[in-house]
């Protein structure tokens, strides 16, 4: 027996398993194919870094990428500089972000646009979503697909404008599953903008609510509804029915810096008078970058630390170290910052 087999069957005997390596993978279309995902070589396409069963946090870099995502294993996606910058326009056809039942998908600091749906979030598994601007998408925005069992999906929504979509900004799909049960998925959205979608802001399709569903919960608080085609939201939801829409939510013009190009390529940065700003969940976990209370929107929240508040300005500081531990009272000491330039 050579060695190679021995090792092998030695491996086998301690019963070790041999699992992929995790990596960071990044990606930036200046740079055409051949790349290895590396911060120097990257992939110039995130479907290419989705491919790679390494990667479990993807960066990509500013850009406008036309491609559609086909999710099928549980990753963080981040974008670099955030959505003022980063954006995914969808080629016809298809979901923007399509995922796959039973994964675990953070999506933080993009622009999701031009698609049929922006987000769909199937049957079971994890979403987070963060600081995103979901836009321009020809059906919801953001869709939580019904399920037909107590393991229902579980979808957290903070800190994103939903806005100018062709159907609802938020849409659930609630399960009647005949006389063998009712189900609805866990939903926890805060600190949105839910803003001039065709349908509503925030909208259910569900069969004789008052039977009663298992599962999950629906939470919604500190949000803006405004402005959408057929009203702020659909029956289930508001003041006084089976789902509050908050008690800290309201319905106000966000007061957007705005712009004159098409509706997706606006800035969506909050004017100083906005009556989003200093308006989301209090407490340590959901302060700006700056300290304050949470603004509304995708560039307010503690996920915005990386494009608060100016996303065309620059530099910004990455990071910062002080060459000495200790310093001494009186003495001097050196501070080194690298940053990136916009």
């Amino acid at each position: 027996m050579n060695l190679k087999n021995t090792l092998a069957l030695a491996t086998l005997g301690l019963g070790i398993t041999l699992q992929a390596h995790a990596e960071t993978i990044y990606i930036d279309q200046r740079y055409g194919p051949g790349g290895t995902g590396t911060s120097n070589a990257p992939y110039n396409t995130i479907q290419a870094a989705l491919a790679n069963n390494n990667a479990s946090v993807i960066i990509i870099y500013p850009g406008t990428y036309s491609e559609r995502l086909d999710v099928t294993r549980s990753v963080t996606i981040l974008g670099y500089d955030g959505p003022h910058t980063t954006k995914l326009e969808a080629s016809a056809g298809g979901d923007a972000v399509s995922l796959r039942s039973g994964i675990s998908v953070t999506i933080q600091g993009l622009t999701i646009s031009s698609g049929e749906r922006g987000v769909y979030q199937p049957t079971t598994g994890t979403l987070y979503l963060k600081n995103c601007i979901i836009c321009g998408n020809t059906s919801h925005g953001i869709m939580v697909e019904r399920t037909e069992s107590q393991n229902a999906p579980n979808v957290f929504i903070d800190n994103c404008i939903v806005v100018a979509n062709g159907g609802s900004g938020l849409y659930l799909t609630l399960y009647d599953f005949g006389y063998n049960g009712r189900y609805a998925p866990d939903v926890r959205a805060f600190n949105n903008i839910f803003s001039a979608n065709q349908r509503f802001c925030v909208e259910a399709n569900y069969d004789d609510w008052g039977r009663g569903y298992a599962g999950g919960t629906i939470t919604l608080d500190y949000n803006d509804y405004v402005g959408s085609g057929l009203g702020n939201y659909s029956g289930l939801f508001g003041p006084g029915q089976e789902i509050s829409v908050g008690t800290n939510s309201f319905t106000l013009a966000p007061e957007f810096i705005g712009g004159s190009g098409g509706i997706c390529n606006q800035d969506f940065r909050l004017l100083p008078t906005s009556p989003c700003k200093n308006a989301g969940q209090p407490g340590l976990g959901w302060l700006n970058p700056d300290g304050t209370r949470n603004d509304l929107g995708a560039y307010g929240g503690p996920g915005a630390a990386t494009f608060y508040t100016n996303p065309n300005d620059g530099p910004i500081i990455r990071n910062v170290t002080i060459d000495q531990g200790m310093v001494p009272k009186g003495s001097t000491f050196t501070i080194r910052a690298t940053g990136a330039v916009r």
